[in-house]
């Protein structure tokens, strides 16, 4: 078979593919945009590869980039000030139905849980379906290596994978009863809506206020929100109903908390955990695709999420 030269078309027509991946390897939009962008400088460099199928060259080079900025930044993450959650994503790359629940952000928290080539194995396996063989060649492992670096990493997920997940409409119907229980100070609403196990865990990188550890437990988690609520006057337009890595969520602006996404895990009818992303470095893209799509639609018109608020 002869070499195929990976020239910009090639590269283009691959880049939904390389960011979903470096997304879901990285939880970070800005730096699997900035992995893609090395990638394909690295490609064009590579003048003496033989390119004979791009996506699993390209998907490499991606991948192994990843595996290596995780490795690099695990001292960075050691030091975040607080819990680290992934960065929200406001628009997926046309995600299929398959993709986009590995997509969320619960999904992207699971996966903290693996080392980077345990992650990478796992992804390329379990969400991009790409043969064992393929997987190999991609992580420089054998494909026996392989076949067990995955189990290792199914193991360690098994125990928190939800059983049973809930439809779209009932997702959205559940996030409206929680902002509607935020800023009513209802209590027994909100635990109405709460797993009495449930979590919550606040990202502010040390740049905007935030619980420095998870809220664990009904009682605790509903104390904490009504109480913070409570003393800010929260009002139901603080909050904007949106679509956060592909699941509702909440995107709150305020004039004194400031801003914030509040993305949810949802199982067996009643949310498991509440992300709260406040870190604005984490927030800039988010906010900046919301203002565009905000201006971009007409006066009154409905939002993807449902309605407008």
């Amino acid at each position: 078979m002869a070499a195929t030269d990976c020239d910009e078309a090639t590269f283009e027509a691959h880049r939904p593919l390389l960011f979903s991946i470096a997304y879901r390897m990285l939880g970070s939009a800005s730096e699997a945009e900035d992995v893609v962008q090395d990638a394909w400088l690295r490609a064009r460099q590579d003048e003496h590869a033989d390119v004979r199928s791009p996506r699993a060259y390209l998907t490499t080079i991606v991948t192994r980039l990843c595996i290596d900025h995780l490795r690099s930044a695990e001292r960075t993450r050691m030091e975040y000030p607080g819990p680290w959650l992934p960065e929200p994503l406001a628009e997926p790359n046309q995600e299929s139905a398959e993709l986009a629940s590995s997509l969320t952000t619960a999904f992207l928290v699971l996966l903290e849980q693996l080392a980077p080539t345990e992650r990478a194995v796992f992804l390329l396996r379990e969400v991009f379906e790409l043969d064992f063989d393929e997987i190999a060649r991609t992580v420089g492992k054998s494909e026996a290596n392989t076949r067990q670096i995955l189990t290792r990493a199914r193991g360690r997920l098994r125990d928190s994978r939800p059983r049973f997940t809930v439809s779209r409409r009932e997702s959205e119907e559940i996030v409206r009863r929680f902002r509607h229980a935020c800023v009513t100070g209802n209590v027994e609403e909100l635990m109405a809506v709460l797993h009495v196990d449930a979590e919550l865990v606040s990202d502010g990188g040390g740049k905007a206020a935030a619980a420095t550890r998870p809220v664990l437990g009904a009682d605790r988690i509903a104390k904490f929100v009504l109480g913070y609520a409570g003393k800010m006057r929260w009002s139901e337009s603080d909050f904007q109903l949106v679509t956060i890595n592909g699941a509702p969520g909440l995107l709150m602006r305020h004039p004194i908390s400031g801003n914030g996404t509040y993305s949810f895990d949802i199982a067996d009818g009643r949310i498991r955990a509440i992300y709260v992303v406040r870190n604005p470095d984490k927030l800039r893209g988010f906010l900046e695709h919301t203002h565009t799509a905000e201006g971009a639609s007409s006066e009154g018109s409905h939002s993807r999420f449902g309605s407008s608020i």
